[in-house]
């Protein structure tokens, strides 16, 4: 029956007084015509068998899909609505205006003659009506996923073996299983005796000769007798596993298409090689759309080790409780007409050539940004250049927070020398022969400036190390980088065994801003590059404890309070600030207890007395300021004036770090066990404010650590990693 069949039905007066309902029949719609003490409410109808349900409001005129409750004010409440207080009073006040029209409910509603109530009928059939609806609406989401998913095209056939290629194309030779004296290649997966092999001295220049298999050395390149492929023996190694991801852009009808993201993993071993596709991520995109551009489905497989092969047929669905996530990866080269009519058409021609030339970069990181004309006209000059890496690189410089791009390029640049800050050509074009990144881009701009010369071998180190001429002291200490490197080299393997070149780095540049605060000539070479940096940075840092521990006998009660005041005024807030939280912060038991400073200069004494830089690093005293985090003194607590362990915790209670004696940790497993349960204390006494102020400092961490990764500082982050302590 129609609306407006309903509304011609005159309403039926009720007898009684207060909130009252009239019921009447009209065909198979059940009709309640709403009474309350103001007079006429409205109308609420409910088919029989369908139980859809609608109602009138008498005062705005309109119809709305509302349950009867509000009908009358009250508030409907959830599944379990019989908890709910309206639920009570709903009943209590509300009534039928008589015995026959809560029979006729019940007749409509199957319950005839019965002893229900008819609101409690209502109130079931509105229940039973909405689960079918959900069921309903779950089908035919499911129904449309379905038919989305059956138009996603099969994998090139091709797939595999271009995987391989692009994911370096090598293969290998291993000890053949139960052969003794045998090789097998992982490429033909043929076995031989070594003197049937051939040995590549070079890299071609030289013809091939036969060896002995007691002769080959492990990582030798040899040419296999079958297959005649040049493969590297492993002689170690039994087995090799390699993993990465590829994108594949299909075409699936006139109106759609889709961005395939595959895990890959390659493992060779002496029964051959195996390359096993593991797909995570299916972006649809549509060419017509009314809000979206795109949706997106995700593998509803667990991505563990059974989950990767061909036997594992993955379910696609809007839900990601798998966590699954798009990475950078390599975009399969035939991608059609995947991107044509739809608003990622703007970077064709840049994915088409990145494909083409096997560049691994984040392409869903860049079709976020397809608005940002000047950054898409900078990637395909970039990619039409041939500077494979640097277009990569700017397009991990785009912001995952939608701020655009924040490298290092001038995408507003007219010339190529205004895109890349860099007059000389020469070096614009080193930067494309060497397929040089950001960190080579940053050298170019040094030597340009500097006028010295940077040699191959020194970019190829700082591109894999991340050093960038900030990172060095090159002015300070009349260095080349050249000797810069070869002293950081020699150091790392007299000094520093089982050490990272950027660990010995730091160390060096540490030692150096000891020896400028001791005052002595950094031109000097005897100063800026002793032969034994281990040992002379211990002395800098004995030497600076010494002075420290004389200052601090000698200065005066004025010097000291005069030192007081510069910090206050310095960092203004921060002592205000650690007296803020020290009702929160300060807990203690009959071993240890948490002590929070009164002033700044006590922290800058405990750095000192533990020699670390929690007193000469002004950043802490910044996050301080800011309610970034909080310096506190461990102690122990029958010696609670003697320095042991310095923390920095943030509002929350999360310990980003813990640093006693020169960095060292006694007795850190029993110390650990008093952290987490001073964690426990903080999170009891906190309050609303100290709640934002946790959200806040948990931002700017995660922004710090991402910087750190960024520049791939190593060390630090090792540091943090082992210090963290996140409080649950």
């Amino acid at each position: 029956m129609r609306k407006k069949d309903i509304l011609m039905i005159p309403p039926k007066k009720p007898e009684k007084e207060g909130q009252v309902i009239t019921a009447q029949a009209a065909g198979k719609v059940l009709i309640l015509d709403c009474y309350e003490k103001g007079g006429y409410a409205g109308r609420y109808c409910m088919e029989t068998g369908t139980f859809r349900y609608q109602s009138w409001e008498a005062g705005s005129g309109k119809w709305t899909q509302q349950k009867l409750m509000r009908m009358f004010g009250y508030e409907p409440g959830g599944y379990y609505s019989i908890y709910d207080p309206d639920y009570y009073k709903f009943h209590e006040e509300v009534s039928f205006d008589s015995e026959a029209d809560e029979e006729t409910v019940r007749g409509m509603l199957g319950d005839p003659g019965g002893k229900r109530s008819g609101l409690t009928l209502i109130e079931e059939s509105e229940q039973k009506y909405n689960e079918e609806k959900r069921d309903r609406s779950v089908d035919h989401a499911a129904m449309r996923m379905a038919r989305q998913m059956k138009k996603v095209p099969p994998m090139p056939e091709d797939i595999q073996e271009w995987t391989h290629q692009v994911m370096g194309g090598e293969d290998y030779m291993f000890r053949a299983e139960g052969g003794k004296g045998k090789w097998q290649c992982t490429n033909c997966c043929s076995s031989f005796p070594p003197a049937a092999a051939s040995f590549t001295p070079g890299y071609g220049e030289k013809e091939l000769e036969e060896v002995n298999g007691t002769d080959i050395q492990d990582d030798s390149l040899i040419i296999c007798p079958a297959c005649k492929k040049q493969v590297r023996i492993k002689k170690r190694k039994r087995v090799i596993r390699k993993e990465s991801h590829i994108i594949l852009l299909q075409n699936m009808d006139e109106e759609d298409s889709v961005a395939r993201y595959i895990d890959v993993r390659i493992t060779w071993d002496n029964q051959g090689r195996h390359i096993i596709l593991s797909e995570g991520i299916r972006i649809v995109i549509y060419r017509k759309f009314r809000k979206y551009p795109c949706e997106i489905y995700y593998s509803q497989t667990k991505k563990s080790e059974w989950a990767w092969g061909p036997h594992v047929k993955a379910d696609f669905d809007r839900t990601n409780w798998m966590n699954r996530k798009t990475a950078k990866g390599y975009l399969y080269p035939v991608i059609h007409d995947a991107l044509k009519g739809t608003v990622y058409e703007v970077w064709e021609r840049v994915f088409g050539k990145a494909a083409e030339d096997g560049v691994c970069m984040n392409y869903n990181l860049a079709m976020r940004f397809r608005h940002n004309g000047e950054f898409i006209h900078l990637c395909e000059y970039l990619a039409k250049g041939r500077f494979r890496r640097l277009l990569a690189e700017s397009i991990d410089r785009l912001s995952k927070y939608g701020t655009g791009y924040q490298g290092n390029l001038d995408r507003t640049g007219k010339t190529i020398e205004e895109v890349f800050g860099i007059r000389d050509r020469q070096k614009i074009n080193r930067i494309r022969d060497m397929d040089g990144g950001e960190v080579m881009l940053a050298w170019m701009r040094y030597s340009e400036i500097s006028g010295k010369k940077v040699g191959k071998e020194f970019l190829e180190w700082t591109e894999e190390h991340r050093f960038c001429p900030d990172d060095l002291k090159a002015e300070e200490t009349q260095m080349s980088p050249e000797q810069i490197m070869n002293y950081i080299r020699r150091q790392r393997a007299e000094s520093y065994p089982g050490k990272e070149d950027r660990e010995v780095l730091e160390q060096w540049k540490d030692y150096l801003n000891m020896c400028s605060t001791l005052g002595k000539n950094l031109r000097d070479t005897l100063v800026s590059r002793p032969r034994e940096l281990k040992r002379r940075h211990d002395e800098a840092v004995e030497e600076i404890r010494k002075r420290k521990a004389v200052e601090e006998q000698k200065r005066s009660r004025k010097a000291a309070e005069r030192m007081e005041r510069d910090m206050r005024e310095k960092f203004p807030g921060a002592e205000e600030n650690l007296e803020e939280v020290r009702e929160l912060l300060e807990y203690g038991d009959e071993t240890y207890q948490i002590v929070v400073p009164k002033r700044l200069a006590e922290i800058s004494s405990e750095g000192y007395a533990l020699h670390h830089c929690a007193g000469s690093s002004e950043r802490y005293f910044e996050r301080i300021m800011r309610h970034e985090t909080y310096i506190c003194f461990l102690r122990r607590t029958k010696e609670p004036d003697i320095p042991y362990y310095t923390i920095e915790v943030e509002p929350g209670g999360t310990i980003r770090q813990h640093r006693s004696y020169c960095d060292e940790e006694p007795g850190i497993e029993e110390i650990r066990g008093f952290l987490k349960k001073w964690q426990k204390v903080i999170r009891i006494r906190m309050k609303e404010e100290d709640y934002r102020r946790e959200a806040v400092s948990r931002r700017l961490r995660e922004d710090n650590i991402r910087e750190l990764e960024e520049k791939q500082n190593t060390r630090v982050l090792k540091g943090l990693m082992e210090d963290f302590m996140e409080a649950t």
